[in-house]
């Protein structure tokens, strides 16, 4: 018995000194990177607005006539503007008003500590953003979501469906989960925790070759370079890995729902070859929705609109502009 409990006393000794050590390391790392200064915009259409205290960046394209139709783009995790860099022009080339937003914690929205990550303030967001379009379409807002962004979309059409024409989902179904709970309050919102974030985010993640490898894997196919320094350029500024353990904290008090959804057009778009969330997700989730038009894309991964675009476009156009 004695032996035991003096075992049990190296333990905790052993167990709380990896404890220190694991809160006071990543302050003597460097976690210095660039900020976007006040007046930059990181693209020649790039936008600010503020809701709360926090800063949504945004991109707007305008065809050349009066648009007849009015689409916005929200990208998945670890995504930013740059995902749908592929399907925009076609968009636009047919007559569309083109807007993609950046999901605070990711592109060149708010990443501080003190931005608001919830999702209500995201959707009070994009009802400013997109109503400073109201004139210029008499159409409501198209939602195209990807992945993660998918989720944001569906529940945002699903509480607004007086503000959405049609949803398009591409390799994600619209279920946002109820926010992380206290435990993640306190695994995520530990500094030193935070801290190593940004550590890891700087020295070992945010580097050409991870970007590589990341984009890869969700592509079902090597990655080019201008696809990986694109994804990898937002990842360069301040708080980029700290802002995701932020987001992953926030509370969440909207939920899908079904009964909104169900007068709003929807297509939805998948790769058959996903690993990341496979095709059998899509299945389950459209026997809810029979009445939903589906498209798979063989031999694209994660990331069709990228990967198969011409393919994507084709689809995405018949469906936006044939609506009535």
């Amino acid at each position: 018995m004695k032996f035991f409990k003096k075992l049990l006393k190296v333990f905790f000794i052993i167990l709380f000194s990896i404890f220190i050590v694991f809160s006071f390391l990543p302050y003597f790392f460097s976690v210095e990177t660039k900020e976007l200064a006040v007046n930059e915009k990181p693209f020649f259409n790039s936008r600010f607005t503020t809701v709360d205290k926090t800063k949504f960046h945004y991109r707007v394209w305008s065809p050349k006539n009066k648009a007849i139709r009015k689409v916005l783009l929200i990208h998945g995790f670890s995504g930013s503007t740059i995902s749908y860099r592929k399907n925009i022009d076609t968009l636009v080339s047919q007559g569309a008003l083109v807007v993609a937003i950046d999901l605070p914690a990711f592109g060149f929205s708010d990443k501080s500590d003190t931005a608001s990550y919830e999702i209500e303030n995201t959707f009070n967001a994009i009802n400013k953003i997109t109503s400073f379009y109201d004139t210029a379409c008499a159409n409501k807002f198209i939602v195209v979501g990807h992945s993660m962004g998918a989720a944001v979309a569906g529940v945002y059409a699903s509480n607004f469906p007086q503000k959405v024409k049609s949803v398009i989902l591409i390799d994600g179904a619209p279920f946002q989960n109820p926010g992380g709970g206290w435990l993640a309050k306190i695994l995520f919102g530990y500094p030193p925790l935070k801290r190593w974030a940004n550590v890891l985010c700087k020295h070992y993640l945010a580097k050409p070759d991870k970007f590589k490898e990341l984009l890869s894997s969700a592509y079902g196919e090597p990655a080019n370079i201008d696809a990986v320094n694109g994804y990898l350029f937002p990842f360069c500024y301040k708080n980029s890995g700290s802002a995701i353990f932020k987001m992953a904290t926030a509370e969440n008090n909207f939920v899908f729902n079904k009964d909104g959804f169900k007068n709003i057009p929807l297509l939805v778009i998948w790769g058959k070859n996903d690993s990341w969330l496979p095709i059998s997700l899509r299945d389950k989730f459209i026997k809810k929705f029979p009445e939903a038009k589906t498209y798979v894309v063989n031999g694209a991964g994660h990331c069709p609109m990228e990967t198969k675009a011409a393919e994507v476009n084709k689809v995405i156009s018949q469906f936006v502009f044939e609506q009535k």
